[in-house]
Formats: C-alpha cells, sequence, structure tokens
C-alpha cells in the first residue's frame, strides 16, 4: 500500500515538471528573441547577451512556482533580464575587459592613420550605434520605447522609476541621438 501512495505523490510532481519544461519552451520560443535584444542593449556583445538570456530564462523555470501573476510574463522577464545585465556590468569581469578595451583603444589611437580615424568616425554614426553609446539610463528607455515599443507605462513598470521620469530621460535621449546624428554630418541634405 506504501507503493501505490508513492506512485501517486510522484506522478502529479512529475506532470508539474513536464508541465513546467513545456511551459518554458513555450516562453522561450515567445520572447526569446527578445530578451537578447534587451540584453544586447546593455551589454552590446551579442555572446554574452546570449549568455545573459539563459541566465534569465534558468532563473524563470526555477522561480517558476514563486511567480506571483502580478504582471505579465515578458513584464517579470524583462525585470530579470535587466537585472541580470546589470550585475554583469557591475561585475569583477565586465571592468577587467574594458578596461583591456580601453588599453587597446589608447593604444590603437597612437597607431591609427587618419583614414582610419575617418572610417572609425563613419561606424559611429550609424543609428543603432548612436543608441547602444547613449548612457544606460537614456539607452533603456530609448531601447524599450522604440525597439520594444512599450508604452511609457509600461517602461516606467518595469525599470521602477516614475513616469515623469522615464518621460524626461526619452527626451533627453532623443535629443542626445538627434545632436549625435546632425553633429555626423547626416543632416547635409
Amino acid at each position: 500500500m506504501e507503493e501505490r501512495v508513492m506512485a501517486a505523490l510522484e506522478e502529479p510532481l512529475h506532470d508539474v515538471i513536464d508541465h513546467k519544461e513545456i511551459h518554458l519552451e513555450s516562453v522561450m520560443n515567445q520572447f526569446g528573441s527578445d530578451i537578447v535584444k534587451l540584453a544586447y542593449s546593455y551589454v552590446k556583445d551579442f555572446n554574452i547577451a546570449e549568455d545573459i538570456s539563459q541566465e534569465v530564462f534558468v532563473t524563470y523555470f526555477n522561480q517558476l512556482d514563486n511567480f506571483r501573476r502580478e504582471c505579465s510574463v515578458k513584464t517579470y522577464l524583462y525585470r530579470i533580464t535587466i537585472n541580470k545585465c546589470k550585475d554583469y556590468l557591475k561585475s569583477w569581469n565586465y571592468r577587467k575587459v574594458q578596461i583591456s578595451e580601453m588599453f587597446g583603444r589608447v593604444i590603437a589611437d597612437h597607431t591609427s592613420t587618419p583614414e582610419q580615424t575617418f572610417l572609425e568616425k563613419e561606424n559611429i554614426t550609424d543609428l543603432a550605434d548612436l543608441v547602444l553609446a547613449l548612457p544606460l539610463k537614456y539607452r533603456e528607455v530609448v531601447f524599450l520605447f522604440y525597439y520594444e515599443e512599450l508604452s511609457l507605462k509600461e517602461i516606467s513598470s518595469f525599470l521602477h522609476t516614475n513616469l515623469s521620469t522615464v518621460k524626461t530621460r526619452l527626451t533627453r535621449g532623443k535629443e542626445l541621438l538627434r545632436v549625435h546624428y546632425t553633429d555626423g554630418g547626416r543632416d547635409n541634405d
């Protein structure tokens, strides 16, 4: 009799685990590319963005039982992604990479020709590069508003920031883009 009780207890557990795995697969298919894009907008490295997105889905799977459904799954995943990206940007590994790249640029600047300098400036004027070059507080709002097409209220909820602050950051971010875009020689039509 004890074996039957144990079997009955284990069966629903397997069903729950199977259900969680099916749910996770569905969520990954639906939001996977959006999560990678959001992570990329923070870390500016596609491989690291993919790693972070994997961490996001592992965290989501592990915390699925604790998800209170007070917000949408997309909101929850975006919040996890933003937190993982900010953790990465604060990590020792990221800082080490940044310092080594900075020294590499300093050395390269002393050996670059005028032609190379011109080509580098032309590459920077690309709009996507300009968005990624914005300070984080403006970049995240611009990215969520224009690339993810979220409302200002949704962005406010994601970032746990006052709505008027989000509006201000969007306005300032657009102004920075306008200044850098026109300074890049794009307004010569």
